[in-house]
């Protein structure tokens, strides 16, 4: 008579021997199936390249298209990021244009009233002159207009755009033009007045409208404020843009710009017989 015990164990066995065949018939397949296809590669070499790059073609078109469209979509959300930096910078350089054009309009009123109350008004008059050349036509920062001697052009005659953005004087007449240096004629030095104080400084060209200055930290001065040249006619001579301060030194960099893009004038306007009465 069997036992308990004696029953568990032939059931193990039993369960044991199950397993182990079924672990062998499995093997023995994948042996069979590996040498199977390796039988089908030796006869069809090409066999699994027609198979599986169709669906690998399809895999990678898919692929492609995937990434295609991320990469859109990357360039998308890079070009408004960018049009939306562009748009802050813009913003910002309106902003201080127009200030700049407020204020210029008030010492424009104020200047106007003191010279009517001095009896002290511009005694010349304006020629309009067309600009023949300009860099890189043209030696840097000057240009060539078309008046001269002939049309009371003289030496020294203070040049405008619009009637009161001062850019620069005559430096040479001809018969028939004349030679304009701008006074941001690189390393030219000039005197300035920032804003409506009478704070006066020495500003160096750097080229292309732009200047540079130095003031003691103490100054009041902020972007936006109008720079002018120290002249009976009223005028704009620049605008702030920058201002750095080195913790280490006791001056600030002033930064500024005439208010007009030289590379673009096509008519400036001489002030000839320009000595105030």
């Amino acid at each position: 008579m069997l036992t308990c015990s004696s029953k568990t164990k032939m059931t193990y066995l039993r369960r044991s021997n199950v397993q182990q065949k079924k672990g062998r018939a499995m093997t023995a397949a994948a042996i069979m199936g590996v040498g199977l296809l390796f039988v089908i590669h030796l006869i069809f070499p090409n066999f699994y390249a027609r198979m599986f790059l169709p669906m690998a073609s399809v895999a990678w078109k898919s692929e492609a298209s995937v990434l295609g469209i991320f990469g859109r979509l990357g360039s998308l959300v890079s070009s408004k990021y960018t049009l939306l930096v562009e748009n802050q910078r813009l913003q910002g350089e309106i902003a201080i244009r127009d200030s700049g054009a407020l204020l210029l309009d008030g010492l424009k009123r104020e200047n106007e009233q003191l010279k009517s109350l001095l009896g002290r008004v511009p005694s010349g008059k304006d020629v309009l002159g067309i600009i023949l050349s300009r860099p890189p036509l043209s030696f840097y920062d000057t240009f060539i207009i078309d008046v001269g001697s002939s049309d009371g052009i003289a030496i020294g005659d203070k040049v405008y755009s619009d009637g009161t953005v001062l850019l620069g004087d005559v430096s040479e007449v001809f018969g028939a033009t004349a030679r304009v240096s701008l006074f941001s004629m690189p390393g030219r030095i000039v005197p300035v007045l920032f804003g409506s104080s009478t704070v006066q400084a020495q500003a160096v060209g750097r080229g292309g409208g732009n200047f540079e200055a130095r003031l003691p930290v103490g100054v009041d001065v902020k972007e936006g404020d109008a720079i002018t040249f120290p002249h009976i006619r009223s005028h704009i001579f620049g605008i702030v843009e920058n201002i750095s301060v080195d913790s280490t030194d006791s001056l600030q960099t002033i930064l500024f710009k005439a208010p007009v893009n030289m590379h673009q004038l096509q008519f400036v306007e001489v002030e000839t017989e320009s000595k105030a009465r």
